[in-house]
């Protein structure tokens, strides 16, 4: 049978409204910063109240269902059939795993969050200050950063997998939508992927927004820089332009060298922070942080303030986080299919789940055990410097504490950086490949769609931080997690029906190039 060519035209129902409401929205939220923030932080709580037991329970039911696949005999099926040869090695393709859903978020909040946790610690847990408060913050902090989120993307990404290279379906949601009710809706697909290219340029600009404010305050502490708006441009300037060069060269090659760049610095800071830390402390804390999960985890993922109404710890953060998860879940999700080919389900999701999570754990134990030390000791008031100077420049005090601060602060902001292109690639491409009408998972979408996604990406970064509407932002992307969960259990739905029909298939149910390519949408 004859090829079909894939379609790559960009689909401008989906991708133009997208950005003109992304655009309106960040234009209001510079000019009312106030009062747009203080309208999302009431209809964040909203959603917290009445709709924070789904997204929780939503959330606890990926983790069984991740075990599960795991588990199970689909986790036998082969992606891409019996043949099919894996693309990257192990080591590449972990270090993409986990620099391509971290970003800077884990750099910022690694040591943010412990201290949030340990001095807001939510009423039905601990007095705050304490030292309850103490472990349940580094637990929480480690637990928010792990499988949750990558139950979520490992499921995703398998789903996509096999309906992609097993099947032969585009990547795409309509394949999506078609695989889990048998027919496709095309106004559902351009709906979806409206809404999703609208959150997920929003989130990662905020984001890439929040590493724009990191890098800034990093020069500022290393070589007397102020902080201001020029030095914020010449930074997304310089950042935009690397992240979109390793963009358009193509996951194989861009991303893996970054990643792999990124994974050294990594592993360099968490072992010389680990050493010249207190390391007895963070080996304590971390053990029974770790304890603590393994007993608490269900009431970690599903906490709310029943009988507490006053306590909005909860809407704060774990609902923001799980709302935001799964925004990110199927997006992240076609992403890492591609690195799916050749592997097994369960290899799949094991590497997608324990590999990022682990290393997660490993550097929130190290980087939140060493924060809480220094509060608690008196070395550092980091409570008080995150009120007086915020987060992004308490950062730079804390690392300041130890010996060298001078060429680990240099190191951090090297970190920071590489974080952010290994964010921005694989957002920039999965947002390329949504505007496009429906490709393949072995074709690259368009490079001038990467170029300008990766513009607009830079442009926004810049604008919310110069503007001050970083914060007032934030929040609505979260809530758009109650639309995409839609997606996220209909990924969970196709995963198991097509594991199930291609475990009893030949060949894993792969379906030969010449039998049927993905069709134009």
């Amino acid at each position: 049978m004859k090829h079909i060519k894939t379609d790559t035209r960009m689909n401008p129902l989906a991708f133009w409204p997208a950005i003109i409401v992304l655009a309106a929205f960040i234009v209001c939220g510079v000019i009312w910063t106030e009062a747009v923030g203080g309208f999302m932080t009431k209809l964040l709580y909203g959603m917290a109240d009445y709709f924070g037991a789904y997204i929780n329970l939503l959330s606890l039911l990926f983790v069984i269902l991740g075990v599960i696949f795991v588990i199970t005999r689909y986790g036998d099926v082969v992606i891409g059939g019996k043949d099919a040869k894996p693309e990257f090695g192990m080591l590449s393709w972990c270090a993409m795993s986990i620099c391509s859903g971290i970003g800077t978020g884990l750099l910022f909040w690694a040591m943010g969050e412990p201290i949030f946790h340990y001095m807001t610690t939510p009423t039905a847990i601990a007095k705050a200050g304490s030292r309850e408060a103490g472990i349940f913050a580094v637990a929480q902090a480690m637990w928010d950063w792990s499988f949750v989120q990558y139950c979520m993307y490992a499921i995703c990404g398998a789903a996509f997998a096999i309906i992609c290279y097993n099947k032969k379906k585009s990547l795409s949601f309509n394949s999506i939508v078609e695989s889990a009710i048998g027919r496709k809706i095309p106004w559902v697909n351009t709906l979806f992927t409206a809404v999703v290219i609208f959150c997920l340029m929003g989130a990662t600009s905020n984001s890439m927004g929040v590493g724009l404010m990191q890098i800034g305050a990093g020069l500022e502490a290393a070589f007397g820089i102020p902080q201001s708006a020029g030095i914020w441009l010449l930074a997304a300037t310089f950042i935009t332009t690397i992240f979109i060069l390793s963009c358009v060269s193509g996951i194989g090659k861009g991303l893996k060298l970054a990643s792999t760049a990124c994974m050294y610095f990594f592993f360099f800071l968490l072992l010389y922070v680990f050493f010249f830390g207190n390391t007895e402390f963070i080996t304590k804390i971390s053990a029974e942080a770790v304890g603590y999960i393994i007993d608490n985890w269900g009431t970690q993922t599903t906490m709310m303030n029943a009988m507490v109404s006053e306590d909005k710890w909860f809407a704060d953060w774990i609902i923001q986080y799980w709302a935001s998860f799964i925004v990110y879940a199927p997006v992240i999700g076609m992403f890492l299919a591609r690195m799916g080919r050749g592997r097994t389900v369960r290899t799949f999701m094991l590497v997608q789940i324990l590999v990022p999570s682990i290393f997660c754990m490993v550097w929130i134990g190290v980087f939140g055990g060493q924060v809480i030390y220094l509060q608690t000791s008196g070395t550092l008031d980091v409570w008080k410097a995150v009120n007086t100077s915020g987060m992004q420049a308490t950062v730079f005090q804390i690392l300041g504490t130890l010996p060298l601060s001078a060429l680990i602060t240099i190191l951090f902001l090297c970190t920071v950086t590489l974080s952010f292109c290994t964010l921005a690639d694989p957002m920039s491409s999965v947002a390329a490949t949504l505007s496009v009408r429906g490709i393949s998972a072995d074709t690259e979408p368009p490079k001038k769609q990467k170029i300008l996604v990766g513009c607009i990406l830079g442009g926004t970064a810049y604008t919310l931080v110069a503007t001050g509407g970083i914060n007032s932002v934030k929040g609505m992307f979260t809530l758009v997690g109650l639309l995409q969960s839609v997606i996220l259990i209909l990924c969970a739905v196709v995963l198991f029906k097509y594991g199930a029909k291609c475990y009893h298939e030949p060949n894993s149910g792969y379906i030969a190039d010449t039998e049927n390519v993905a069709a134009p949408e």
